[in-house]
């Protein structure tokens, strides 16, 4: 018994950092399983029962299989939803990718005085806390004394309807702004690593500028750059607050602004259908999980 005992602080002694570093993940496990895994675990649960918020299957809900997500196949209403969905990820994965590549190059290739403010001046809208956004640009969009049609309205042009007609336009631009400083830092930080040697020995061998980029910069940009096309991806697909900003607690009859997470939300607190809003919750989920895969599959590379 004693020889145990002895073994087991032998065995603590030589282990103690590892012991130690383990316990100071633990409460932060903790938080993950509480309020990640759990949740998560009860809305796929929750997705293949009939629940509703209020009424009687609030509490005599039933297990109905994959009905929901059959429902779902049928629905035009989540189609709509999903080519919302996908509009918006792609003409914002477009203008957030383009416009933050051309600042990161602007960053880390020009030789202008005064380069640290203006980078301070593009990192702007990431400084500014989230909850702002929203109330930065009702002001800028409100259709008569706004700040977007004031400037049209100063050059004689119309007026537009930014939080109405032009509505999935005006999601895309605040998306776009919010969002293109996260290119421009993963792609800077790219352009950066590359040694200076590689251009020097390209120029020694008479390489032109595309040629020094077709066989120097992007080779070696190749794999940050199609992370950063997965992980803007991965981050408008589940995009909630700006549509939620221009629609309120009930949909929109023209359903611009419907992306999937808000379908998913009006689905569950608008019509009470809690076991269908957590089906598109969990759809959701998944195509957010196939992204992942993709995203740690190239990181490894």
């Amino acid at each position: 018994m004693n020889l145990k005992i002895l073994k087991i602080k032998a065995w603590i002694r030589d282990n103690l950092d590892q012991i130690v570093l383990s316990l100071l993940i633990v409460p932060a496990l903790a938080l993950i399983f509480t309020f990640q895994f759990i949740p998560a675990a009860w809305t796929i649960w929750f997705s293949f029962t009939d629940m509703a918020l209020i009424g009687k299957k609030a509490l005599n809900w039933s297990f109905i299989g994959f009905k929901n997500y059959l429902d779902l196949i049928t629905d035009v209403y989540f189609w709509r939803s999903m080519n919302v969905t996908i509009q918006y990820c792609a003409v914002s994965l477009v203008l957030r990718f383009t416009i933050g590549m051309l600042a990161a190059l602007f960053m880390t290739l020009s030789k202008v005085k005064g380069k640290i403010f203006i980078a301070a001046v593009f990192l702007l809208p990431s400084a500014i806390p989230g909850i702002m956004h929203p109330y930065v640009w009702i002001s800028m969009l409100e259709p008569n004394y706004g700040t977007l049609n004031t400037i049209l309205g100063s050059f004689g042009l119309p007026r537009q309807s930014w939080t109405y007609g032009a509505v999935t336009e005006s999601l895309i631009m605040i998306n776009t702004w919010a969002g293109y400083t996260f290119t421009m830092i993963l792609m800077a930080s790219a352009f950066k690593s590359i040694p200076r040697e590689y251009y020097e020995v390209a120029e020694v061998y008479g390489a032109s500028r595309w040629q020094k980029f077709r066989k120097v910069t992007f080779p070696l940009i190749k794999f940050p750059l199609i992370l950063c096309l997965i992980l803007i991806f991965k981050e408008d697909i589940d995009d909630f607050t700006y549509a939620y900003m221009f629609t309120g607690e009930s949909p929109r009859p023209d359903f611009k602004t419907e992306l999937l997470s808000l379908y998913a939300y009006h689905k569950a607190f608008h019509y009470y259908e809690l076991g269908f809003g957590c089906a598109v919750g969990f759809i959701i989920a998944i195509i957010v999980f196939v992204l992942t895969l993709l995203q740690l599959k190239f990181a490894r590379l």
